[in-house]
């Protein structure tokens, strides 16, 4: 038992190593002890393993407690925005049309308007036409609406990933009244182009006769 004993004092330092035995022992290591030792040792393994999947379920769950939090937090203060737009805190973004290629493909880009509060960041989907066939489809792309206010962004990846590549919509002092914008995105294998935008602060004093459902190109 004193090899037991001896393994068990190291047993630290053996579980961090990979190993096709219990505790992370060498070959030599497990031939060199009894069948009772090794009974005796593949239990602790089995104990160690139980004690870490239970650590691991109480961090999951923490963590998971913790994002629900965040989730809520986020949802309230958009919903504040939301409910009260004001000083540029909630922008309408109206995507007037482009053409999204992807490969040899190309597709026509649908008018279609949004609107994205300060810090949020928005999954929506393009909607895209053929142009012969004149059948639709959808592409996944992300808004972005910076938390100091100075920009929009517009993704064709999800920026936690890959924030490199996008279309910036700054901020040129007339977003009260709006500003028009026609922007080009290139990536290796797809793209945006001849992209036209309008973009204004909901809820803006600046050209309140207007309608403002669509577009102001």
């Amino acid at each position: 038992m004193k090899k037991v004993l001896l393994i068990l004092a190291v047993f630290s330092l053996l579980t961090a190593c990979a190993s096709s035995y219990p505790l992370g022992m060498s070959e030599e290591q497990w031939k060199s002890i009894t069948p009772e030792e090794r009974q005796a040792l593949l239990l602790k393994q089995q104990q160690y393993e139980e004690e870490q999947r239970v650590i691991r379920m109480k961090a999951a769950a923490k963590e998971r407690e913790l994002e629900l939090k965040r989730e809520i937090a986020e949802k309230k203060r958009l919903d504040t925005l939301y409910s009260n737009p004001e000083n540029g805190n909630v922008i309408m973004v109206n995507i007037l049309g482009g053409q999204y290629k992807y490969g040899k493909r190309v597709k026509n880009v649908l008018e279609d308007t949004y609107q994205i509060a300060r810090g949020e960041t928005k999954k929506i989907e393009l909607v895209l036409q053929q142009p012969k066939k004149h059948y639709t489809s959808t592409e996944i792309v992300y808004l972005h609406y910076a938390q100091h206010g100075n920009g929009i962004y517009l993704y064709l990846d999800n920026p936690n990933y890959n924030s490199s590549k996008r279309i910036s919509l700054l901020r040129d002092g007339n977003w009260a009244c709006g500003s028009n914008y026609k922007k080009n995105l290139h990536t290796s294998y797809e793209s945006l182009t001849g992209m036209r935008l309008f973009v204004k602060e909901v809820g803006s004093r600046c050209g309140h006769t207007r309608d403002n459902r669509k577009h102001y190109y």
